[in-house]
């Protein structure tokens, strides 16, 4: 079985496996002022809640136990409050609330379109960020807040994020093979979009997260398993999904769809999409390292097939000698 011994120690690497003792600290920070400051800022607006109401949840990698190690370390963690979503029917009032409970130096804080996001600095540098989606529960529906601070554009959105946890959860845990292949699979996209600064050009974290479980393939031989082979099954499984479809001019182009499993149902894709050739792009550079994963798999020698992997991976893969 090629590679298993550098695929182990490359995992070892790319992976966070717990928080650190700063991200951990600045999150329970962020927590402890929003359940402190916000019950305060929404009873002077007529909205009453206590400390108690506020529920935090973990959502996205760390609640998969899929974190690998980026420039910027990206945590979510979701705020749900009891609310009147009806009386309160602008979504974008009730994310700056929660923004003027957290604005507080040393954070950096903005209103996005899906959260609000507490960002840390050193040296002038991002090096953390924390996004907020804030949630209602009204009655016995749940809705994200969407919209930027001045947009035009801006609801409550059914959602089911403990729903999307269970989910999730249900498929990764247990199965560590699956796991370290998400890991690879957003390492394979973080090489690849190292310097894409433009919003929806990159394929996002869930997205290749639930791709990922939907075309997992499980590779082993007596010698254990064969996480190579199960890559390349896997990311061939994903580029597999994509079908044809004409775009405005009426040339056909390649496209992927990916429903959330869980209300509201929305396709992963669809801001992506709006950019046919964000998706043409995603199309090419997921093409390309299923061929040289491909060609990792039927090489004999083991110094190449590294080589190949290395490609997709990048210089941080270690090559036998």
């Amino acid at each position: 079985m090629k590679l298993k011994r550098e695929f182990a120690d490359f995992y070892k690497e790319i992976r966070i496996d717990s928080e650190t003792h700063a991200l951990k600290e600045k999150r329970e920070i962020l927590e402890d002022d929003i359940k402190s400051k916000l019950p305060g800022i929404l009873v002077d607006h007529n909205i009453s809640i206590s400390k108690t109401d506020i529920r935090m949840i973990d959502q996205g990698s760390y609640k998969y136990n899929t974190t690998i190690k980026d420039d910027i370390v990206d945590r979510d963690v979701a705020v749900m409050i009891p609310l009147d979503t009806s009386t309160n029917s602008d979504p974008r009032i009730i994310k700056g609330y929660l923004r003027d409970a957290i604005n507080i130096s040393p954070r950096t804080v903005a209103i996005k379109e899906p959260c609000v996001r507490a960002s840390y600095y050193e040296n002038g540098k991002e090096w953390l960020h924390i996004d907020l989606p804030l949630y209602a529960t009204d009655g016995s529906c749940v809705y994200l807040a969407r919209g930027k601070e001045f947009s035009n554009s801006y609801s409550w959105e059914d959602a089911d994020p403990d729903g999307l946890n269970d989910y999730l959860c249900g498929q990764i845990n247990g199965n560590d093979q699956l796991r370290r292949i998400i890991c690879f699979i957003k390492k394979w996209r973080n090489e690849q979009y190292s310097g894409s600064t433009n919003d929806h050009e990159v394929p996002p974290s869930i997205g290749l997260t639930l791709l990922a479980c939907d075309c997992f393939s499980a590779q082993s031989t007596i010698e254990g398993d064969d996480d190579l082979l199960s890559l390349q099954k896997t990311m061939k499984g994903i580029l597999d999904k994509f079908t044809y479809t004409a775009d405005s001019s009426g040339n056909l182009i390649k496209t992927i769809t990916k429903y959330l499993p869980v209300t509201p149902y929305t396709d992963v894709f669809k801001k992506m999409k709006e950019s046919s050739s964000y998706i043409t792009t995603f199309y090419n550079r997921l093409s390309k390292a299923v061929d040289n994963l491909t060609n990792a798999v039927n090489v004999e020698s083991a110094h190449d097939a590294g080589e190949y992997v290395q490609k997709v991976l990048g210089d941080s893969f270690t090559v036998p000698a």
